[in-house]
């Protein structure tokens, strides 16, 4: 009798152990089992550049400088523009008399940028920024001699938006 339950411990532990393991074989290969998709896409991009026409001299006062700022759509996709211009010399700056283009640019003394109001397609170019820079005869000779106007500018994605203030409120929530 000893030998018989013996066997029979041996019986069910070899049928535990293949109820347990087989099944389990089984599922493993079914769960190992899989496939490869690949997901590709394109993030979208803008690029700018910043076209200039002017007359680089030095500055002196009652002088007349030609400074016509443009920007131009390079990428694939619409845009709006903003730019900064600054002197480099922050004293020249009440000293001169910029020729704003404010039919077609807003400025905003919040963040002292100039906003195209509208969307600028791929390879078209913004009406010019300013024209040219009057100096006043009561400029300082500290100020006279090389200074320069500093451009700086972004681009923002105009799908989705229907005007450029919404595209720029979004980009700043973005930014947060």
């Amino acid at each position: 009798m000893k030998t018989y339950i013996k066997k029979s411990v041996w019986i069910f532990i070899l049928l535990t152990v293949l109820l347990v393991f087989v099944p389990i074989h089984k599922m493993s290969a079914y769960l190992a089992d899989g496939d490869t998709t690949v997901n590709s896409f394109v993030v979208g991009g803008n690029r700018i550049t910043i076209e200039e026409d002017f007359d680089p001299k030095p500055v002196a006062p009652g002088e007349t400088i030609t400074k016509k700022v443009q920007i131009k759509n390079t990428g694939p996709n619409n845009c709006y523009i903003r730019v900064r211009a600054v002197f480099s010399d922050s004293r020249v700056g009440q000293y001169a008399d910029v020729d704003w283009n404010r039919s077609e640019w807003v400025y905003d003394e919040n963040d002292e940028y100039y906003y195209y109001k509208f969307p600028v397609a791929t390879n078209e170019t913004t009406s010019s920024l300013m024209t040219k820079i009057v100096f006043s005869d009561l400029m300082p000779s500290e100020c006279v001699g090389d200074v320069d106007m500093l451009i700086y500018a972004e681009s923002y994605q105009s799908y989705g938006f229907s005007n450029y203030q919404e595209a720029w409120s979004e980009y700043q929530k973005n930014m947060k």
